[in-house]
């Protein structure tokens, strides 16, 4: 499976990804195009972005990386709506994704945060490194990130 990763430029890249989203009960894409659309959360501040997983031009993932609005130090990074469609799941998908994301943190972010609830997320996110978080509403897992080497 050869996968492409892109940064979004329209909310309506994601329209597909969204009904597929919504099939399983799941509204994190949906959520995500409202929120762009309403200039809330566009991926644009320094150090944030979006990108989509490509498959065949078709989107079959999405992953942001925003500055934690949950944590008062700038240098901590909040991974956001991450979903890869089910078709493409146990591909890899999803590690890339957050592979990529956690390959743009050296030099801005020394710490990536997320809050998720399901089993089969909390152990994707340890297979990643993640370190689950007790007691925290708004974190479950973090990751450490490593200097940038000079």
């Amino acid at each position: 499976m050869l996968i492409s990763l892109q940064e979004l430029k329209h909310p309506d890249q994601l329209d597909l990804l969204a009904c597929a989203a919504r099939a399983e009960g799941f509204h994190i894409v949906d959520r995500l195009q409202q929120e762009w659309r309403a200039g809330t959360n566009r991926f644009d501040q320094s150090g944030e972005t979006l990108l989509l997983a490509l498959q065949k031009r078709q989107v079959v993932g999405v992953c942001g990386l925003n500055r934690d609005p949950y944590s008062h130090n700038d240098r901590v990074g909040r991974v956001r709506r991450l979903y890869v469609s089910q078709d493409s799941r146990r591909h890899g998908v999803g590690r890339l994704l957050v592979t990529e994301i956690q390959n743009l943190c050296p030099g801005v972010f020394n710490q990536l945060r997320l809050r998720t609830h399901t089993p089969k997320a909390d152990a994707f996110y340890r297979v990643l490194g993640f370190k689950r978080v007790e007691g925290d509403p708004d974190c479950t897992h973090l990751r450490e990130i490593a200097l940038q080497d000079s």
